[in-house]
């Protein structure tokens, strides 16, 4: 059987590596893995959060059914099911050595993994402009870690091994550093441009829950004042977190190499749980919305048998599970969600399917705001309970997803489609979305409509529910 190896970023959309036409971005580490691998153009997160999205892939089910659908705190979790079957359980009985370093965040799906546990070596910024904190320690430990273990590693068994990045979601600490109005710091190295959506004209039409994002989520709250220039500052600080993400990766791949674990022996995998905002509609980090920048996630493949290229087409986080499993040789447990795309990767297409789907909840419990996804192969449908806010968009036409098609006339019956799809997809699955209730303080729906307008903190910094 071949070795598999995982590296897993935290927060880092598609769109920011060179892999997908990033030209900003320096990731040599990152492009070690994606020249002559296969990057899979259209893979989505499950949610736009790190605990679901773990749970979720690790699993293979969606966050309705792990019942992780939070990053905890006020939201009391009711656990996974004993009886899912985990990645590293399956993994781990088929013969593999399974062994995890980094971030866990996963509410106990890392099960049959040999998890080491997380510490933080402190370091110095390189530039006073890129402010650490416990991200980047743990991660410190992590490459440390990982690369002593594989040096003295002696077991012959097939190895899975999982490198798990927080960075870089140092950008979050980053945004608190910098909160509001200020100048910001030269660091010496120029800034990147914004997106081309960066503005965000329709605020006022689109669901209550991404109008008022900034009022549930503290980093997005911390930006008020902040001018054009400091959302490239943002810019320019997230592809420093991204450069030391990709730096231990090339400390990871090294190791490797010196124990005679390469590319042709090993499956070699290069992911993310979820995306950013990048500054696209004037957003930072991530939480509520679905758009293509905080949902559209890579995925990487090489190693045996794998081809070189881009793959086009919608694929799932989902399907890392039983992908892995034919990959290995070995057989998927019944009920995973996703589909096995070894075809794509040896040069065949993506498999067919009607979607994908995508789910959020609340990220702490102070504001609950449920919402649904579907993304068909030219169409994103999204919606909330709230106020049944609507979102349609044609990809095709409409790739920086500025126009909001739900409201429109002539698009009723593509619009009639999608409903319909979400609600095969609530019945097929057990998604209770429909009977679900919403929870927002009035507090948080009250300032005029616009990121800028927001006074103040957001909700989890009261330490109240709702």
């Amino acid at each position: 059987m071949k070795n598999i190896v995982v590296f897993i970023m935290d927060q880092t959309a598609w769109r920011a590596l060179p892999a997908y036409g990033n030209t900003y971005a320096k990731t040599p580490n990152i492009d070690r893995i994606a020249e002559g691998g296969m990057c899979i153009d259209g893979c989505y997160s499950t949610c736009p959060l790190c605990q679901p999205s773990r749970a979720s892939f690790w699993t293979g089910r969606y966050p309705h059914e792990t019942r992780v659908v939070s990053n905890s705190a006020r939201c009391r979790e009711k656990g996974v099911l004993p009886d899912f079957p985990t990645m590293g359980e399956v993994f781990s009985a088929a013969g593999y050595e399974t062994v995890h370093f980094g971030k866990t965040h996963d509410a106990g799906t890392l099960r049959g993994f040999y998890c080491e546990p997380e510490k933080e070596i402190v370091s110095e910024p390189e530039n006073p402009a890129y402010p650490q904190n416990r991200d980047t320690f743990r991660d410190n430990y992590t490459f440390r870690a990982a690369c002593d273990w594989i040096r003295q590693r002696q077991d012959e068994r097939p190895l899975f091994l999982v490198a798990d990045i927080v960075n870089p979601h140092n950008i979050c600490g980053w945004v608190g550093e910098n909160q509001g109005v200020h100048r910001g710091m030269d660091s010496g190295e120029p800034l990147p441009p914004l997106p081309e959506n960066f503005d965000f004209p329709d605020i006022a039409g689109q669901p209550r829950a991404i109008q008022y994002v900034c009022c549930t989520n503290i980093r997005q709250s911390q930006t008020a004042g902040w001018t054009p220039d400091n959302f490239r500052e943002y810019l320019r600080a997230y592809y420093h977190f991204l450069s030391l993400a990709d730096r231990g990766i090339g400390q990871v791949l090294d190791a490797l190499e010196e124990r005679g674990v390469h590319a042709g022996n090993t499956l070699f995998v290069m992911m993310s749980d979820h995306g950013d905002s990048m500054g696209a509609r004037g957003r930072v980090t991530k939480q509520v919305d679905f758009y293509e920048e905080t949902m559209r996630v890579p995925m990487i493949f090489k190693g045996p048998g794998i081809g070189a290229g881009r793959r086009e087409g919608i694929a799932s986080l989902l399907d890392l599970f039983p992908t892995l499993c034919s990959q290995a040789g070995i057989g998927a447990p019944e009920g995973l969600r996703g589909r096995d795309i070894s075809a794509a990767l040896s040069g065949g297409e993506l498999p067919g399917r009607d979607y994908v789907a995508g789910e959020w909840h609340t990220e702490w419990g102070y504001t609950v705001s449920p919402g649904r996804m579907i993304r068909t192969g030219r169409y994103k449908y999204t919606r909330y309970i709230e106020d049944g806010g609507e979102q349609l968009f044609d990809l095709e036409m409409d790739p920086l997803e500025q126009n909001n098609l739900a409201g429109e006339p002539e698009s009723a019956s593509v619009l009639e489609g999608m409903r319909d799809l979400l609600k095969r997809h609530l019945e097929e699955t057990g998604d209770s979305f429909e009977t679900l209730k919403w929870a927002a303080d009035s507090r948080w729906r009250s300032h005029p409509v616009g990121y800028q307008n927001h006074r103040g903190i957001a909700a989890p910094m009261t330490g109240e529910e709702h």
